[in-house]
């Protein structure tokens, strides 16, 4: 048991690491101002119908109307109408979000669909048997007219364990609809489903019998996922722990480094290689190199010992960067066949972690293996940071919110150990103009001490000075 689960809970974002053998190999980033919705349930307001194309606007209270089709709605669609309906999609560059009014709630083993009576089991569940076992018990358990589909982690499950997961998403339900009735009172679009807990969607699609530890920073979210682990998966429930350290929880265990790699163009891998990674919208291009290893006793075995560290990081950045479309890593030529096939394998192993739908080909003549991924959400990238003005779009450096949010936990972390009154901040001005947007009050509260924010100009986007 080697994964190791850590939520970093703060007042500007949430994030959650998923860490194997010291490696991060997962993130999870929401901030509050983002428009990641996907899963969450309304009661909205239909705008416009669109009969030429069967499809409507909804507003949903964001902001920005969403796009359902009308052939996943059951129902008339009117204008002013309040619909029922769940965020499928999320807001992608100029793409708005789509909405379906097709309800489905994820549970850890089970997928609820209280509108749909449809039983289904994953795919990836192979034995015919096994597939018969949980249809059959999911049959039972269904009410009419609603409908389950087994997770590929219900394999082998015992019956209590589903079934303890069916009551827990019928209640949910319940109270769906329950908030529901209330909703159709009012005029206004009304949220009633938030899926934003990332603590609790980490707990719900990560934490299992391979995970040694999952860690939390904040006591309320600590005391809601233990609640829902004990609802859903007791046995699991002790490996839920509390941070007490006043260390950052991520430069405790090292992943704050991890996630700086993110925005780099060349990464050292630890034998002295490096790949680099070009990013293009359709296509991503992987190159490795073997730098200044000179281990081996011959050429074949110097590239096989950088290919097989090369595809372990390719994988996970892969992952972690979320990229998508046609992925091409071009790794050391490999003469003999058995070592082509084992980097192959090991591509195949890394990446059984991707929720995303992943295909890899065979590796080609000229050392090249291809592969498809599609993408599951924005980028991470997108999300920490934007198009550097140093170069033209070229390159990208931490946003403003990005740094902001660097700079508060340094402050929280060092300020109260600066025995002067006060603090002098100097930063870029358009980093100064996030913390003018968001003020200082509530830092200089926790650190007991005045902050005053010095602008310079000559200061590079990223740089920044904390002195008495």
């Amino acid at each position: 048991m080697s994964k190791k689960i850590y939520a970093d809970i703060t007042e500007d974002e949430n994030r959650v690491a998923i860490v194997d053998k010291g490696r991060l190999v997962d993130l999870h980033i929401i901030r509050y101002s983002d428009k990641n919705r996907v899963g969450n349930i309304y009661s909205g307001v239909v705008q416009n119908v669109l009969k030429n194309i069967n499809a409507c606007f909804v507003d949903i209270g964001t902001g920005r109307n969403v796009f359902l089709p009308i052939s996943n709605y059951k129902g008339d669609i009117k204008k002013g109408r309040k619909v029922l309906i769940q965020v499928a999609k999320e807001e992608v560059q100029d793409k708005g979000a789509k909405v379906t009014g097709k309800i489905s709630l994820s549970g850890r083993h089970i997928v609820y669909m209280p509108m749909e009576g449809k039983i289904g089991v994953s795919r990836n569940i192979k034995d015919k048997k096994e597939r018969k076992r949980l249809r059959d018990l999911l049959s039972s358990a269904a009410p009419k007219g609603a409908g389950f589909v087994a997770r590929t982690n219900a394999k082998n499950l015992k019956k209590r364990t589903i079934m303890r997961g069916v009551k827990y998403l019928k209640q949910e339900w319940k109270d769906i609809k329950k908030s529901n009735r209330k909703a159709k009172k009012s005029k206004k679009p009304v949220l009633l489903h938030n899926e934003a807990n990332l603590a609790i969607y980490a707990a719900r699609e990560f934490l299992d019998s391979d995970t040694s530890v999952f860690i939390i920073n904040d006591k309320n979210y600590y005391k809601e996922v233990k609640t829902f682990i004990k609802k859903t998966d007791p046995a699991l429930k002790n490996k839920v722990k509390f941070y007490k350290s006043k260390l950052p929880i991520f430069e405790r265990y090292k992943i704050e480094g991890q996630i700086d790699n993110l925005k780099k163009r060349t990464i050292t891998l630890d034998c002295g290689g490096y790949i680099i990674i070009e990013q293009t919208k359709a296509l991503t291009a992987i190159d490795v190199n073997t730098g200044s290893f000179t281990e081996g006793s011959d050429r074949e075995e110097t590239a096989l010992k950088v290919n097989s560290e090369a595809a372990r990081l390719a994988a996970s950045q892969i992952i972690l960067r979320d990229l998508g479309g046609i992925i091409i890593i071009d790794f050391i030529d490999l003469k003999e066949k058995k070592n082509r096939d084992n980097l192959l394998n090991i591509m195949h192993q890394e990446m059984k972690i991707d929720k995303a739908s992943v295909k890899i080909f065979p590796m080609s003549r000229l050392g090249l293996i291809e592969m498809t991924r599609q993408r599951r959400k924005e980028s991470i990238i997108k999300i920490l940071g934007k198009d550097c003005p140093y170069c033209s779009g070229s390159g990208i450096i931490f946003s403003e919110t990005t740094m902001y949010i660097k700079i508060k936990r340094e402050l929280l972390r060092k300020g109260p150990k600066i025995k002067s009154k006060y603090i002098n901040l100097f930063l870029h001005p358009r980093v100064a103009e996030e913390f003018d947007r968001k003020g200082l009050k509530n830092i200089e509260k926790q650190i007991k001490k005045k902050i005053k924010l010095r602008r310079d100009y000559k200061l590079h986007h990223e740089d920044y000075k904390i002195t008495a």
